[in-house]
């Protein structure tokens, strides 16, 4: 039997061939371990990445997001990208022909909402087989999986990308160790600089202070820790906070909402 024909009795997980089927729109359905780094690459269809469950992180020229289960990324085609997994994820990633794409869909990388219904119909494709009956109930589906993506922006949490050698050796440091309350100055010391070269370099990379950064990583950090549904004051002293309120105060002024509803559907 080739390699075409056993491909389209069985859901696959090869990418490239999911990409070359002669239909608008393919599906794959496929686990990820916790902590799988992904690596950067690009794809020759634009892509709709969905998590039935776990939590994804997704790094692009935007920056690096972090995307729960109610939320959905957009790729265009041949957007470099990186996916990653904070703990173990359930992927479910739709391969969309150009010619197919909606005239909405962005050219850039996007964070969208998903309804329940939108999870049935992505949910449901990957069911289907891959080369579908394009005029039929199945084909019927897709059409319906494409007209109920809403393409209104969210805008989730991001991290800038840092270029200059010391800024990432404490973004390094501060990643492993979010809960560390070194100063700035200590960090200057740490890095072989000085305070003010660093305050510099933060508002020329990442377009804020040291201190409004460091907030926004630490929000970044507690995240995964919050979708995976650990207390608060748990997470606080995690993050070098002496009480949960502290956090969660934190938390709003990043974000605008609380951290208990910050995973609930929009």
């Amino acid at each position: 039997m080739s390699y075409r024909k056993s491909a389209m009795m069985q859901r696959s997980t090869d990418h490239i061939y999911l990409q070359q089927v002669p239909r608008p729109l393919s599906a794959m359905a496929k686990s990820y371990p916790a902590g799988y780094a992904g690596y950067l690459h690009n794809h020759e269809r634009a892509q709709f990445l969905y998590a039935s469950s776990g939590t994804m992180k997704v790094a692009s020229d935007l920056g690096c997001w972090i995307i729960p289960p109610q939320r959905a990324v957009w790729l265009p085609a041949r957007y470099l990208h990186q996916t990653a997994a904070i703990g173990e994820v359930e992927m479910r990633t739709l391969y969309i022909r150009e010619d197919a794409c909606p005239a909405s869909a962005p050219d850039r990388p996007r964070m969208l909402a998903v309804s329940a219904l939108l999870r049935e119909l992505v949910l449901r494709l990957t069911e289907m087989p891959i080369e579908y009956d394009e005029v039929g109930h199945e084909g019927q589906i897709v059409t319906t999986l494409l007209g109920e993506i809403d393409w209104a922006p969210l805008h989730p949490i991001s991290m800038p990308s840092l270029r200059d050698s010391r800024l990432r050796l404490l973004e390094e440091a501060l990643t492993k160790d979010p809960g560390d309350t070194s100063t700035l100055e200590e960090w200057a010391s740490r890095v072989r600089s000085s305070p003010r070269t660093l305050t510099r370099l933060f508002a020329k990379e990442a377009g804020t202070s040291f201190h409004a950064w460091r907030d926004q990583l630490r929000t970044f950090a507690a995240l995964p820790l919050l979708a995976e549904g650990r207390p608060l004051a748990e997470i606080a002293d995690q993050l070098g906070y002496e009480t949960a309120w502290g956090f969660t105060s934190m938390f709003k002024r990043i974000t605008g909402q609380l951290p208990s509803r910050y995973f609930e559907k929009p």
